[in-house]
Parts: structure tokens; sequence; C-alpha cells
């Protein structure tokens, strides 16, 4: 794991691996719920894994994911590594493409491709909770709130990406420098 830092930016994308990942599920638990939209709030472990995944590649996205995954199981009291198996996939799947080497992803197409890991975050999650019995009470409503948590997660990204592929950037020269 810290090989992969240490390769693209050292310490501080170490940091920002560990820091970022816990902030969103901490956010997740108390802010979301404030900010949510006709029942529909985002998935913010997700909007910063996948803002990442698409900025930097799916090498260190995927760590945000397991690690924000865990943080948010161990705060949502649902099954242990549920979210943490429902984020891994989606976040692989976004980041594997180039990246984030070449010309940047742009903006609305990396909106897209979070919004689409969210997607199949919530459904992939929805599908543990059924597998585990601990379904949600109406299918096609929680299906319907999982669509409109992946469209706000996405429409999120449109700000939170532009941030990621900065904050990549900078740390790679940084570390390119030996500055960290």
């Amino acid at each position: 794991m810290t090989s992969t830092w240490s390769r693209e930016g050292g310490t501080v994308r170490f940091a920002l691996g560990l820091a970022v990942p816990l902030a969103a599920a901490l956010l997740q638990g108390t802010v979301a719920p404030l900010v949510a939209v006709a029942g529909a709030r985002p998935l913010l472990p997700i909007l910063v894994a996948g803002s990442w995944a698409v900025a930097a590649g799916a090498s260190e996205a995927v760590w945000w994911a397991f690690i924000a995954g865990i943080a948010t199981d161990l705060l949502s009291g649902g099954p242990l590594g549920a979210f943490a198996l429902a984020f891994l996939p989606p976040i692989a799947a976004i980041g594997v493409r180039d990246g984030g080497r070449s010309r940047g992803t742009p903006v609305l197409a990396a909106a897209a491709l979070v919004a689409l890991a969210a997607l199949t975050a919530g459904l992939l999650y929805l599908a543990i909770l059924a597998a585990t019995g601990q379904g949600a009470p109406s299918i096609p409503l929680a299906v319907g709130t999982t669509v409109a948590a992946a469209l706000y997660t996405g429409l999120l990204a449109v700000a939170i990406y532009p941030i990621a592929r900065l904050v990549r950037r900078v740390t790679e020269k940084q570390g390119a420098l030996g500055v960290w």
C-alpha cells in the first residue's frame, strides 16, 4: 500500500488516503442527512473515492473506498463489510481507465462516472442487505432512492472532481521533487 503512495506523491497522498475517506464516512452520517433532497442523500464516500479514482486511478482509490466503506459500516450499524464490499467494484472499475495520467477526464464525464459508481454501489449494497436478510421494506422505493442518491452524488462530483484532479497534480509534482 505505501509503495503506491511513495511512488506517486509520498506521505501527503498517504495522509490524504486516510483522512479524506474517514472524513467522508463521518460526514455521511452527520451532514448528508441534513442536505437530503426528497429523501435522497449524496454518497459522500463514493463521491470522494470516485473523484479520486477518475483523477488518480484505481490503485489508490480502492484504498479510499475500502477505508471509507469500513468506516461507514462501523458508523451505520449495518452488516460489517457491506459498504466496503459495495464500494470496491465500482470504484475500481471507474479508476481502471488511464488513471488520470494523460489529459484529465472532462468534468461532466467524470461526474457521470462518479454517478454510475454511486448507482452501482447503492444497488450492490441493497443486494448485500437482501442476501443477509436485512432487506429494505420497499424494494422499488429503495431503488428509487438509490437512483436519486446517485444523481445527487454525480452532481456534487462536478465540484469535487476538479479539486481531486488538482490535488493529484500538486502531490505528484511535490512527490517528484522530493518535497514531501
